[in-house]
């Protein structure tokens, strides 16, 4: 893995499109994005990660409901409704499917990631210590942690994933839920470093929930992407090409193949497309296209991406334009230009639905 320098937070911290007016924030979490919770349905997210969801018919382009601010995970999306109560919604009805309270209030424990079944939710006490309790519909348990400098990343079966933030980078850790034991050693590749450096710019569960997938962005653009498998604990980390351009780095964007089986990267600053075998952990596929000059200068950009339901190609939208990528013919065209919170191909792959400012969704011929 290439050594990612640290990134300055007055870097990552950056306003991005669909933030609110004077909100800077971690692209992670800030930047406008798009997933699909069915075959035929984009949730698209204008405010981020923990914002509200505006749920789009594939088929027709028509906003079907609104979920309001929460954190998705698949078809479920999780809400603090309240100073001591969590609610479930259905992404799918846009039915509420339970409610759920907690000890402590919103005062104090703040809602930050959601099980990869998403029948929990899990939310962590900021202001005084480092403790956490993970909520059911059933109840709830306390998790407490050692000194400070914890954060979430994921929750599978009885393992909780922390980010546990060291004096320069971060790293991975597990905590058993079930024992209340905290493992004493990070996750690791085999052939890196525990710490990893840079910052969170994107992440990317699989459909099965199986794996995670985070883009790590350098201050000299350098990126690399690594997965985590959730049931094996297994840690990998995969570089991606490119460097020297900060700008050109934060157009990276992320999409799983429909079989789960390729992780795509796109990169229309760097002109490149990258094809991940999850199996194996390798690079599987590689070509170059003609560079967009998106450079430091011009400030960070929020890039979004869907693969097409026959996973021949992908769609990419960044700075106000759209990319369409020919799998088959390792060939990208530009489309018509056009600003992007989230895109979806229809289920018949013949339109891409673009989905922007104030709920406005159009249709563009797939190319």
């Amino acid at each position: 893995m290439k050594r990612l320098l640290p990134i300055a937070l007055a870097v990552a911290a950056v306003a991005l499109p669909g933030a609110a007016p004077g909100a800077y924030c971690s692209p992670l979490n800030c930047a406008a994005s798009g997933a699909a919770v069915s075959a035929n349905l984009l949730a698209a997210r204008p405010n981020g990660f923990t914002g509200v969801a505006q749920v789009v018919d594939l088929r027709t382009g028509k906003v079907k409901w609104r979920l309001p601010s929460g954190i998705l995970n698949g078809r479920t999306l999780v809400e603090q409704s309240s100073a001591h109560e969590v609610t479930w919604h259905d992404a799918v009805t846009g039915a509420v499917t339970g409610k759920a309270s907690f000890p402590g209030s919103a005062d104090t424990f703040s809602l930050v990631g959601v099980s990869q079944d998403g029948h929990r939710a899990v939310l962590m006490q900021r202001v005084q210590g480092q403790s956490m309790v993970v909520v059911s519909k059933s109840g709830s348990t306390s998790v407490d942690l050692p000194g400070k400098g914890w954060d979430f990343d994921a929750l599978n079966g009885n393992t909780l994933y922390l980010v546990h933030y060291l004096a320069r980078g971060y790293e991975i850790r597990r905590y058993d839920i079930r024992a209340q034991r905290l493992d004493p050693k990070p996750l690791k590749d085999p052939k890196a470093s525990s710490t990893i450096w840079g910052a969170a710019w994107e992440r990317l569960a699989s459909r099965d929930g199986r794996y995670l997938f985070t883009l790590y962005l350098a201050a000299d653009g350098g990126a690399m992407v690594h997965q985590l498998d959730l049931r094996t604990s297994a840690a990998r980390c995969i570089d991606l090409p490119g460097s020297g351009d900060f700008g050109a780095g934060t157009t990276w964007t992320m999409s799983l193949s429909p079989n789960g089986k390729t992780l795509w990267a796109v990169s229309p600053g760097f002109g490149r497309v990258v094809g991940i075998d999850v199996g194996t952990r390798k690079v599987r596929v590689a070509f170059r296209f003609a560079r967009d000059h998106y450079g430091a200068s011009s400030g960070p950009v929020s890039a979004v991406s869907a693969v097409s339901p026959d996973g021949a190609r992908i769609a990419v939208g960044v700075g106000g334009r759209i990319f369409f990528v020919s799998l088959a013919h390792r060939t990208v065209i530009e489309g018509v230009r056009r600003e992007a919170i989230a895109i979806g191909y229809s289920p018949d792959a013949t339109r891409l639905w673009v989905v922007g400012k104030g709920e406005q969704v159009s249709a563009l011929p797939a190319l």
